[in-house]
């Protein structure tokens, strides 16, 4: 069955000229300053406010909800689970924290250099939460993020050989500029699985960012790769230049399990 014929084009110069100004708003995919526009026309006459002084409050306006936008798709594109801020750390906590380096990171200076943050310390001190809210900045900042845990990310280069896609995989994985990597050291890994995490960070080394949260101490990676030049050569590429936070103290998740018993 054929399709009917298209019709032919307008004429853009006549429909043009007979477009209204939200209508060419739309046109231009600026859905809210159209939306806005008789809104903020009304009270730009009642404060005798001139045109340009309008356009600048209504496109401000346009590019705040299109950021706003962008920031959320960017987030629920990164996974970051759970979502945490700084704000919401106590820093207090902790037995021991470099407050100061982590405001450093806070700046995001390290993504810009493409080096990298670990975090280290026992379950239960903020790792997960410093670094969900470094990752969450990112996002907001503009920045491509990825949130992983690092079983779940051996799992899916595992996977990836053994269909023959390995090399769209670690090319997926090399590709934000910022990999947040969870959970390091809870569960140890294989030699494949050592040496297929190694070809992340190798990827990823001095061409874009990765935070990594650990429970071990570096001396201690050689039990969890079964690998003691890979985890090296691993440990040596995320230090490389880049932030090293110490945690020490309690588990708050202790803590609240008591009050919960309570």
């Amino acid at each position: 069955m054929s399709s009917s014929p298209r019709s032919p084009p307008p004429n853009l110069t006549h429909d043009l000229s007979s477009l209204s100004l939200e209508e060419v708003l739309r046109a231009l995919g600026l859905e809210y300053a159209a939306s806005q526009l008789d809104t903020m026309s009304g009270k730009a006459i009642a404060r005798n406010e001139s045109p340009v002084s309008l356009l600048n409050s209504l496109m401000r306006e346009q590019l705040r909800v299109l950021t706003e936008a962008r920031a959320k798709a960017a987030l629920r594109r990164a996974a970051i689970f759970p979502l945490t801020t700084l704000d919401t750390y106590d820093f207090n906590f902790p037995k021991l924290i470099d407050r100061d380096l982590v405001m450093k990171a806070a700046t995001l200076d390290f993504v810009k250099d493409k080096s990298n943050v670990v975090f280290i310390g026992p379950s239960g001190v903020g790792k997960t939460h410093l670094a969900n809210a470094l990752g969450q900045l990112a996002c907001l900042r503009g920045y491509r993020v990825r949130f992983v845990v690092a079983a779940d990310l051996v799992n899916d280069l595992v996977s990836g050989q053994a269909k023959n896609t390995l090399h769209r995989r670690l090319t997926a994985w090399a590709a934000p500029d910022l990999l947040l990597i969870d959970e390091l050291g809870y569960l140890s890994f294989d030699a494949r699985g050592a040496d297929l995490l190694y070809q992340v960070f190798n990827k990823r080394y001095q061409r874009a960012s990765t935070i990594v949260t650990t429970n071990l101490p570096f001396k201690d990676w050689g039990k969890l790769f079964h690998n003691s030049a890979a985890a090296s050569a691993i440990a040596d590429r995320l230090v490389h230049k880049g932030l090293l936070v110490r945690i020490a103290g309690k588990s708050r998740r202790s803590d609240q399990e008591v009050d919960n018993a309570a």
